[in-house]
């Protein structure tokens, strides 16, 4: 008797257990760690990357984390951005961010999170996203930018500059010019 009444409980609960939850969850898509596609090809911490062309040196990259993704052609960085720029291998300028990506055809750095550059006069460039030509040596942003100088504090969307940020153009700028 014991038996027959545990099948008519049991039964109807693992029933409402089973067709209880719905089929229509978004699960989380699963990731194999096996796949080539999520693994880097290498991996460094707290490393230091020097960028230079026939002898001198053009910047130098120091991050927490580098991942190197041989397939896509890019590196991912994380854990803190920091590119030194040099001008015929003087020191010219600090640019630093969250987390970045260098692509490696090119070696054009972009940088993303709280970006900040400053050059060796003071002037302070901040935005939320920023690329550095590797083959020109300028620094670019479609995002909302900000830089201020001893003169000039003016702000807009989108800009383009050498990377000592001594020349530069601010597209739909909006700010002020002391004289």
């Amino acid at each position: 008797m014991n038996k027959i009444l545990s099948v008519f409980i049991i039964l109807p609960l693992l029933y409402i257990f089973m067709h209880g939850c719905s089929t229509d969850k978004i699960e989380p898509p699963k990731i194999d760690i096996n796949a080539a596609d999520s693994i880097p090809s290498q991996e460094s911490f707290n490393t230091t990357v020097t960028f230079s062309d026939s002898g001198r040196v053009k910047a130098i990259l120091t991050a927490g984390r580098i991942r190197i993704f041989s397939k896509f052609n890019y590196t991912l960085i994380d854990s803190g951005a920091k590119v030194d720029f040099y001008k015929d291998g003087v020191y010219s300028s600090t640019l630093t961010g969250k987390r970045g990506k260098i692509l490696d055809a090119t070696k054009d750095v972009e940088v993303y999170e709280n970006v900040k550059l400053v050059s060796t006069d003071g002037s302070v460039l901040t935005t939320n996203k920023l690329l550095w030509v590797n083959k020109t040596q300028k620094i670019k942003s479609d995002e909302f930018v900000h830089i201020t100088t001893k003169t000039e504090d003016i702000q807009g969307y989108g800009f383009e500059a050498d990377q000592n940020l001594k020349n530069y153009v601010i597209y739909k700028v909006s700010g002020q010019v002391q004289k």
